[in-house]
């Protein structure tokens, strides 16, 4: 498991002290009523598990009625699920056994969507030969296509007949179906990936979509001055802990391009990839006068020829900071992947 996913436990933690003040007045009474038996004690235990069961599972209910899961990148036809579409297609199930070390020695049965029929419905286009998974605590993982084809991926919604919590995973958990071999097992363990929502398969057509005004490509950004800078990736999925050549342009020379004539109290928000559109948490939120100190970059390339920044490396399009970003209201902003859209507030108009 990973340590990005384990960031939900503290709910099980919370919904579990039902179970702990439970006990604890158990043990209050057994020492003021000796005549408390065993099999009440059992009873009660029971009771406050199922209790706990039961507000988890409305917990989750209430999460995944939203949920959203999106099939992009080199595909013909890209695809949206929403989760009572999700639920319909969730026609698939296997015996797998889980690869976390805390996990149960037997097979757990898992149902949900066969990502094998996803990548049929969505056309795979020639070229593509990985699959990126992402979740929605910001946290993502690649594997090769064939790999994810020959290990029968899928979306699970319910694990032993049982919603999957969202402590467990869910309410969208992508697993594998691999048998006792343990070596199998932990081959795979970082691609068990939480609470998905998106597959890019390949790397997808770059689109950066500014306020109102325009939807810029590739094309679009290299029109404008090219702005090079050798860094340490703020963010470490799929890169080397060395410094890289990012390429790409200002984020102020974008601005530019199209007009946008900037206030001072002007608030300009960089929005990643997210289940829900320009989601806060996956947006950076920068001030006017930043761009005028700060060389705010929306990088493209990367290394000595200047290649497409792949998914696996959360491209086409990431969120970058030179080093003359050295004050405070900068130094804590995020690098972000998967840069989809920018926003101005006030809105400004071209």
């Amino acid at each position: 498991m990973t340590t990005q996913h384990l960031t939900q436990s503290h709910l099980y933690i919370r919904l579990s002290g039902l179970i702990i003040q439970t006990i604890a007045l158990v043990t209050l009474l057994t020492g003021c009523q000796s005549r408390v038996s065993d099999q009440q004690l059992k009873a009660w235990h029971q009771e406050a598990v199922a209790e706990n069961d039961r507000l988890t599972q409305i917990q989750s209910a209430d999460l995944s009625k939203n949920w959203r899961l999106t099939v992009q990148g080199q595909v013909n036809t890209p695809l949206t699920l929403t989760w009572p579409q999700i639920q319909a297609s969730a026609k698939d199930s296997f015996n797998s056994l889980k690869p976390y070390p805390d996990s149960p020695s037997t097979p757990s049965n898992f149902r949900g969507i066969s990502v094998n029929s996803l990548l049929d419905r969505a056309g795979v286009q020639a070229g593509a030969t990985e699959v990126t998974i992402v979740a929605s605590d910001a946290y993502y993982a690649t594997m090769p296509l064939r790999e994810f084809v020959r290990q029968e991926g899928l979306l699970a919604i319910e694990e032993n007949g049982k919603p999957i919590r969202r402590t467990d995973g869910g309410p969208l958990h992508l697993v594998f179906n691999h048998g006792a071999k343990d070596q199998e097992v932990k081959a795979v363990r970082n691609e068990w990936v939480y609470y998905v929502t998106h597959l890019i398969i390949g790397t997808e057509p770059l689109r950066l979509k500014v306020g109102n005004a325009k939807t810029l490509n590739r094309f679009d950004l290299e029109k404008l001055p090219r702005h090079t800078m050798t860094t340490f990736v703020g963010y470490k999925i799929g890169w080397s802990a060395e410094p890289v050549k990012l390429v790409g342009v200002k984020l102020k020379d974008v601005l530019d391009s199209l007009n946008l004539q900037l206030p001072t109290n002007a608030l300009i928000k960089v929005h990643r990839k997210a289940m829900i559109p320009k989601e806060a948490q996956k947006t950076v939120v920068l001030s006017a006068d930043i761009l005028k100190s700060c060389d705010v970059m929306l990088a493209y390339g990367w290394g000595p020829e200047a290649q497409n920044i792949p998914a696996s490396k959360g491209g086409p399009l990431t969120l970058a900071y030179g080093k003359n970003c050295t004050s405070d209201a900068v130094k804590n902003l995020a690098w972000l992947p998967f840069v989809e859209s920018i926003t101005v507030e006030p809105e400004v108009k071209p």
